[in-house]
């Protein structure tokens, strides 16, 4: 039994020292494989496992909870008739919560046109199996003639489906419900912009100058139901949002990379936008500011909703919003920056501003196989004409962590998240707060 152990364990410490250094991944390369004459299909799987351990000293009484009854929307509930909070506890107990699964489904249908379905097994928004989405990408127009515009599409990708839109760069280090392989951290950002909805894309590459562009429309929703106009409003959900990203992305030398992109996001005149709320898998952390297993946004917060009209919930509020992303790598140091400003309004037309940023800090050891990551993270709700008797509300994140590549395929981490909100209007006192650890395995194959 001894001899069985110790060769266990040198065979996962070998092989966590020995796996190829990480290559962060943003935008995806340009497929230039050959087509073989029939379509290849492959697949893939990701299981993640949480253990959570958290506290929440807060008072969990709303002010408005006496005068309404209803359901609890939790930390971005909308303190109207029948959507008020309801008592808790303030104890959550520490264990095992839901393991998440993906599951997809890769095919090259023809010579530069692949597709993609993505699938939900299990997520803590939607308990049940369910599809996130699908999309292609396509790499020439060859299918519509040989040759066809192939000067312009050799430095081009077109996307086209239902999937997370390229507005940001954080989309490329979040946790995706159980793909958690590019995140160094456990929990995402709390105010996190990862929308998942019908969209074109274009993707044009200008390798000259290590450069490229992104410009998309989309309607913001996965699964746009209502497509008649609003009575009296002109409010629809097929009014489509405009997004577009700059960026400059350069390896310099083995030891030095650098990355710099500008996105906007523009929507107007629409019944629903989930720019902040679209991440139907759910948080990670479960219960917390007395939110059930089931919502999209626990520890999360969409600082675009909380404002808007109060008795009548009719339409979304127009948002503009602009974010600056820095990334840079020397050796095994990433430093990774965000900066976002969020401009709205609501029906009507009281305007809000947000100014959100953080700030994260990896280091890498061992052939990158482990890792420590510091992150901080602020944002703060400026009510410039809105009500709110409480002023500014502010959320601050803090988050620490350390992770283990047993393999390629296999993860471990650790962390410490503590979060704080202050000025907030849904709760008693206008402060609520947590903090605690969390731990995650996972495997992606």
């Amino acid at each position: 039994m001894k001899k069985i152990a110790v060769v266990l364990l040198s065979t996962v410490v070998c092989g966590t020292l020995a796996s190829a250094k990480i290559v962060q991944q943003f935008e995806p390369e340009k497929d230039t494989s050959a087509f073989k004459g029939k379509p290849e299909v492959s697949f893939s799987v990701d299981l993640a496992f949480y253990y959570q351990g958290i506290n929440q000293p807060w008072n969990n009484t709303n002010k408005y909870n006496t005068a309404f009854t209803g359901t609890t929307s939790g930390s971005n509930m909308w303190n109207t008739p029948g959507n008020a909070a309801q008592p808790i506890s303030d104890d959550i107990e520490s264990g095992l919560s839901l393991p998440a699964a993906n599951f997809d489904i890769d095919a090259k249908i023809m010579s530069g046109f692949n597709v993609k379905l993505q699938t939900m097994l299990a997520s803590h928004h939607h308990n049940e199996t369910y599809v996130k989405g699908g999309y292609a990408t396509i790499d020439n127009l060859d299918f519509i003639a040989p040759g066809f515009l192939s000067g312009f599409m050799k430095d081009a990708t077109i996307k086209i489906g239902v999937n997370d839109i390229n507005y940001g760069d954080d989309i490329y280090r979040r946790t995706d419900n159980a793909n958690v392989m590019k995140n160094p951290f456990i929990n995402n950002l709390a105010v996190d912009a990862a929308d998942q909805g019908t969209h074109i894309e274009l993707l044009y590459r200008i390798p000259a100058i290590s450069s490229f562009v992104v410009v998309g429309i989309t309607n913001g929703q996965a699964n746009p139901q209502d497509t008649a106009e609003a009575d009296g409003t002109g409010y629809t959900s097929n009014t489509y949002a405009y997004y577009g990203k700059v960026g400059f992305d350069h390896q310099y030398n083995d030891d030095w990379r650098l990355r710099i992109t500008e996105s906007v996001y523009d929507v107007k005149g629409i019944n629903r936008q989930d720019l902040y709320a679209g991440d139907k898998s759910g948080n990670v952390i479960r219960n917390v500011y007395g939110t059930a297993n089931t919502n999209v946004l626990s520890s999360g917060w969409d600082p675009t909703r909380n404002y808007t009209a109060l008795n009548a919930y009719t339409a979304a509020p127009d948002v503009f919003a602009s974010k600056t992303n820095l990334f840079v790598k020397y050796k095994d140091t990433e430093l990774y920056a965000m900066y976002e400003i969020i401009d709205a309004a609501d029906t009507r037309d009281k305007s809000i501003k947000v100014n959100h940023y953080a700030v994260d800090l990896v280091q890498r050891f061992y052939n990158d196989k482990f890792w420590a990551a510091l992150r901080y993270e602020n944002a703060v709700q400026q009510y410039a004409e809105y009500t709110n008797d409480l002023g500014d509300s502010e959320l601050t994140q803090y988050q620490a962590a350390l992770g283990w590549f047993l393999s390629k395929n296999a993860v471990a981490k650790l962390e410490y998240i503590k979060q704080e909100r202050e000025k907030f209007s849904v709760y008693n006192g206008g402060n609520a707060k947590f903090d605690g650890f969390m731990v995650n395995a996972a495997l992606s194959f």
